[in-house]
């Protein structure tokens, strides 16, 4: 017998897949004094100072990524065939637990049918004969799913991509400490919401 279930995982993606999505936007207002302006151009620079160490940064942590899965990629590559075969192995009893259910199904069906063919013979009406059934002692059965994901073969590019993804970042904060340079200046930075994706209109 198998019940079908939804994670808490699944149920909090299904509910966030539907959630409006924003992002923070910035509109700025420059000083009014021939100083204040003057001083925008040191945040400037400091801006485009940040970015590219910000890139030096994400450079040499990229390197070192790609070392460590060069280090790493002989033992995934020796552990990749078993994941595989445990995979194909999942994959084929899940076949056979669907076709034992496609055949249990029948069966029920037939059953139920059976059995509300006599019950009207024996001049039952249809809903009281299918409320009796409910009743009776019988097996149901929720259809299995399978959602094991097969392993992908380990390569180079994706172990360093997948170590960069966790270790390197390029937010460096540049655009957070210009805004703090421009209002130091005497500038003015509002910030607002803005909907991206699944926005509601009404």
């Amino acid at each position: 017998m198998f019940k079908k279930t939804l994670s808490i995982a699944s149920l909090a993606f299904l509910l966030g897949s539907c959630s409006p999505v924003y992002k923070i936007d910035h509109d700025f207002q420059p000083p009014k004094t021939e100083k204040g302006l003057s001083c925008l151009k040191g945040c400037q620079s400091q801006l485009n100072q940040c970015g590219l160490q910000c890139g030096r940064q994400f450079s040499q942590c990229s390197l070192k990524a790609k070392k460590q899965a060069e280090k790493l990629l002989p033992g995934l590559e020796k552990a990749y065939p078993q994941q595989l075969e445990l995979w194909l192995s999942a994959r084929s009893q899940y076949q056979r637990d669907l076709d034992w259910y496609e055949i249990q199904s029948q069966l029920e069906d037939l059953r139920r049918q059976r059995y509300l063919h006599h019950c009207r013979k024996g001049g039952k009406k249809e809903r009281a004969c299918s409320s009796s059934y409910g009743f009776r002692n019988h097996f149901y059965y929720d259809r299995s799913s399978f959602n094991l994901p097969r392993p992908i073969r380990p390569t180079l590019a994706g172990e360093t991509t997948k170590l960069v993804k966790t270790s390197c970042t390029q937010n460096c904060g540049c655009q957070s400490k210009y805004r703090l340079c421009y209002t130091s200046c005497g500038g003015v930075v509002k910030s607002k919401k803005i909907c991206i994706k699944n926005c509601n209109d009404n």
